[in-house]
């Protein structure tokens, strides 16, 4: 494995599919005896998988029926 994924490649792909690929990623670094902290380009990339894990695991954002709050008064 040599070439960064970028986070646009990522783009689509659900939680289980990026957890095989960060599998996958990782099984080739045991099997060579690498470190992905000795190949900047795999750091990165198992980096960018797990920031898409993360924004998969976010709450959405909240219901558009929800109403907006006004400032809040000064607190006495």
């Amino acid at each position: 494995m040599s070439q960064l994924i970028t986070p646009a490649e990522l783009v689509g792909m659900t939680e289980q599919e990026l957890r095989a690929l960060k599998g996958r990623i990782m099984a080739d670094l045991h099997r060579f005896g690498q470190s992905a902290f000795l190949c900047p380009h795999i750091y990165a990339s198992l980096r960018n998988i797990e920031a898409a894990i993360l924004r998969l695991q976010a709450p959405q954002h909240a219901p558009s029926s929800a109403k907006p709050r006004g400032p809040k008064g000064p607190g006495f």
